[in-house]
Formats: structure tokens, C-alpha cells, sequence
């Protein structure tokens, strides 16, 4: 276990990087980049619970017996409200031993339910509150786009909305898939499986709904095409993340100590057990060496995939890891915590890292995020999410309550890195950053591009070719 406590004796004050003071105006790129803006038109703004409750209402019969009504509840709503239902007033009047029996299975499962929370404190009810506590999206309960991904093969983005629907957004604008399924709710995050032409991992409330579009179909809409993913105790989920060469899927649930690693083709998973605080956050390095785990404690893991899974434990004073991302190379790894704003590094070289016990392990502060006014613009503050390009030379972080977007300028080592400030981005008008990421590059497609999310709903992209 390495602990961040000792990270200052490796820190020569003066030398942490400092924010950028200057501004760059929007600069978007318009060729062959489709024009996306999700507004509040677009979404419903019914609440589905109320609907269903009316609808009860309406049909229920009048003349139903205690058992028959118990029965209905329990296929309709579930266990819970079933008990509900045979503890009620009128269920005492009919039945007073079926309400007393109900009553006492009720009182026991509150007990239960309190000592679980005590022994295990993490273990607790996981409502739509926490899932926004540990996304990478900020605001993510009001936000019109909940994520972003580009695919890493080709030319292709997939837009989560808060209307619980994907729509996928190539250079043909005409061509506009659309992902939709009764059991993708609260969509966290998303990933496209590496060397396939269109499967798509979406980590939503239940489970993961894995998706494989037909690339000839312009609309797609049957929840009989995604296959969906669950195991009991591992929902909602909060990450999923590809190996590199697309055989494993990780995902990560924050009411579940374990990380799951499916593999999809045998719809099998295999747990990474630890004891300890429930994983938020998972992040797979570019050379598929390591898997980071963040927790929602103040500890993280990196695991070493090549060393049978053997877990590399951190520890933190405050707060807990807020996001991570990882150098093309894999050797090093940038991470923001909630309890600082601070940027810190680790280096992940084979001489460093899973050696014997007497190596060097140190986590270094490299950047002083602290909120500043840049004239009118307040920039800085607490971190909420960071994108590192995929050549390594470009860093972005967006705050959680500054509208300003960070640029920093990096450069790679094999056994250093260096980070200079190079601007600051801002949206138009009252806009903030909701979710920030870098596109993908392949052969056809080899720009630097920053793709955001503003909280108005429109995506811009920033180019970086004359930085």
C-alpha cells in the first residue's frame, strides 16, 4: 500500500505547473464533423413513476381479495411493494395475521438492512443522487449529454442524452442511428469494442446493454438487438472499459466491491476481488498492461494484467479519485481528487512499478489547479474530469464550477514527462463544459481534435493543428 501522505518530500515548491491565463476563442472545425445539439425539446419531461402510478389507479378491480391483490403487486412491482401492500390498513382489516407476518419480515429486513450498513458502510442503497456523485459528467443529473465516445477504429461518435437514448453520428449527417431500450436507464458511460465495425458497450442502472448495429440500417430502435449484461449486486454501473484488444470488458459499479471481466462471446464474467469501498471508476491503459480502479473511498488499484492480476493498492488523505487518464505509452498516469486541486502523476516503467519492495513509489504533484480570475473568467478549481490526447501532447481538464476549459501542453518521456499551460476555452454566453474528450485517430482520421459538450446541449470541436 502507497500512500499520496508522502508526496511532498518529492516536491520542490515553485515547480508545479500553474493554470493558463490565456484565451482562445471558439475555433470549431466544420468539415465532414456532424452539427450536434440535443435541447430540452428533445426530451420528455413526464415522469415515468407518476405515469405508472395513474395507470395502477385506473385498473385496479374493486371487488379483489387480500391474496389476489398481494399476488398482483408482487408481478407488478415487485417484493417490496408487495409487502407493502400486505402490511397496509386495509390488509389489518381482512387479514390481521397476513399484516403481522408482513409487518415482522418488514421490521427484520429494516434490521438487516441497518447492520449491513454499519458492517459495510459503502454497501448502501444506490440512488440517481450518488451515480451523478461519481460521474465523470458534471451536472449529470441536469445534463442534456451524458457522454461522449468516439470509436477507435473510424470515423464514429455515440452521443448518450439524458432521455436515456445513444444516437450514433458519422460524416454521412443523412444517417443518424438511434440505440433505445427499455433497460438502458441512467446511462454513465459508454465504449466501443476495439476492431469491430459497430459493437457498442453502454453501462446504464441495470447492467451493461451491449449493442451491434447492423451498419446498413439507418434506424435502430428493437431492444431484442443489445444483448444486455447483469450480474446480481453489480448495478448501477458507473464504468466500462475495453481491453485493447477487445476479448475483455471491465465494468465497474458502485454498490459492488468486485470488478467484473466479461467475456462477451461466452457471456461469462470473471470477479477481481477486493476488500474494501466499491469501484467508480475504471481506465485501461493504452498497452493493456494495467487497469486502474478507482474507489469510493480513498482508495484506488492498478491492477498488472500480466502479472496474474496482481493489485498495485493507493491510498489518499482526502476525498477520493475524481478522474484519471492514462499516456498513449502506458507509463504514466494523470489523476484529480476531490479533496485537492492539485494534478498528480504516476510512473508506470517496468523498474518502478510491481518490483520488489524496497523500489521507489511516488506520486508527484505536477500542476497547481487552484481557481484564479483571468479578467471576467474564473478558471480553475476543484477538477472534474481530465482528456489527454492520443499522441500524448495535448492535456484538457474541465471544473466543477468554473465555465472555463484548461489547456496544457505535455511532453513525453520514457522515464519523464513535462506539462507547460496553454490556453483556456469558453463556451458562448452562460455555457459551462459538461464532458470533454479527445477524438479518436486511425488512419483516415489523424487531426488532434477536442470534442465538448457544452451545457446547452451542442457538441463543438476544437481543433488543435495551429496550437
Amino acid at each position: 500500500m502507497v500512500s499520496l501522505q508522502d508526496v511532498s518530500t518529492f516536491i520542490v515548491p515553485g515547480q508545479l505547473c500553474a493554470l493558463p491565463q490565456n484565451e482562445v476563442g471558439s475555433c470549431s472545425v466544420s468539415r465532414n464533423y456532424p452539427e450536434i445539439n440535443l435541447n430540452c425539446e428533445m426530451f420528455s419531461t413526464s415522469v415515468s413513476g407518476h405515469s405508472m402510478d395513474t395507470y395502477r389507479n385506473v385498473m385496479i378491480p374493486v371487488d379483489e381479495g387480500v391474496m389476489k391483490r398481494i399476488i398482483r403487486t408482487f408481478f407488478e412491482s415487485g417484493f417490496m411493494e408487495a409487502l407493502n401492500e400486505a402490511r397496509d390498513r386495509q390488509t389489518a382489516t381482512v387479514s390481521p395475521l397476513i399484516c403481522a407476518t408482513a409487518q415482522f419480515t418488514f421490521e427484520m429486513l429494516q434490521f438487516v438492512k441497518k447492520l449491513k450498513s454499519k458492517i459495510f458502510p459503502h454497501m448502501r442503497e444506490v440512488s440517481v443522487g450518488n451515480v451523478a456523485e461519481f460521474s465523470q459528467t458534471r451536472d449529470w443529473l441536469r445534463s442534456y449529454i451524458r457522454c461522449i465516445v468516439w470509436h477507435p477504429n473510424c470515423f464514429k461518435i455515440a452521443v448518450a442524452g439524458s432521455d436515456d437514448i445513444v444516437r450514433i453520428y458519422t460524416d454521412e449527417p443523412a444517417m443518424v442511428p438511434v440505440l433505445k431500450s427499455g433497460s438502458q436507464k441512467w446511462i454513465t458511460s459508454m465504449a466501443w469494442r476495439p476492431l469491430t465495425a459497430a459493437e457498442l458497450a453502454v453501462g446504464c442502472q441495470k447492467g451493461v446493454c451491449l449493442w451491434t448495429m447492423d451498419t446498413n440500417m439507418h434506424i435502430t430502435r428493437s431492444a431484442t438487438q443489445a444483448v444486455f449484461l447483469k450480474h446480481p449486486g453489480h448495478c448501477p454501473i458507473t464504468s466500462v472499459q475495453w481491453s485493447t484488444n477487445g476479448t475483455l470488458l471491465a465494468t465497474a459499479s458502485i454498490s459492488d466491491t468486485d470488478i467484473l471481466l466479461w467475456d462477451v462471446d461466452k457471456m461469462q464474467n470473471m470477479p477481481l476481488r477486493r476488500v474494501g469501498p466499491p469501484c467508480s471508476l475504471l481506465k485501461w491503459s493504452p498497452n493493456g498492461a494495467f487497469l486502474f480502479a478507482a474507489t469510493v473511498g480513498n482508495v484506488f488499484r492498478v491492477w498488472s494484467v500480466h502479472k496474474k492480476w496482481t493489485p498495485e493498492r493507493w491510498t489518499i488523505n482526502t476525498g477520493i479519485v475524481q478522474s484519471a487518464c492514462w499516456s498513449p505509452c502506458g507509463n504514466f498516469l494523470l489523476f484529480v481528487t476531490t479533496g485537492d486541486s492539485i494534478l498528480y502523476r504516476l510512473n508506470f516503467q517496468s523498474e518502478q512499478v510491481f518490483a520488489s519492495g524496497t523500489s521507489a513509489k511516488e506520486a508527484l504533484k505536477i500542476a497547481d489547479l487552484t481557481k484564479f480570475n483571468a479578467g471576467r473568467r474564473e478558471v480553475g478549481g476543484k477538477p472534474q474530469a481530465l482528456a489527454w490526447d492520443a499522441d500524448g501532447k495535448y492535456l484538457a481538464v474541465i471544473f466543477k464550477d468554473s465555465p472555463c476549459i484548461a489547456l496544457f501542453s505535455t511532453c513525453l518521456r520514457k522515464f519523464d514527462m513535462t506539462i507547460s499551460p496553454l490556453c483556456f476555452l469558453t463556451g458562448i454566453g452562460v455555457e459551462y463544459p459538461s464532458y470533454i474528450c479527445f477524438k479518436s485517430k486511425n488512419m483516415r482520421n489523424t487531426d488532434t481534435v477536442l470534442t465538448i459538450a457544452w451545457s446547452s446541449g451542442r457538441i463543438e470541436y476544437f481543433p488543435f493543428a495551429d496550437m
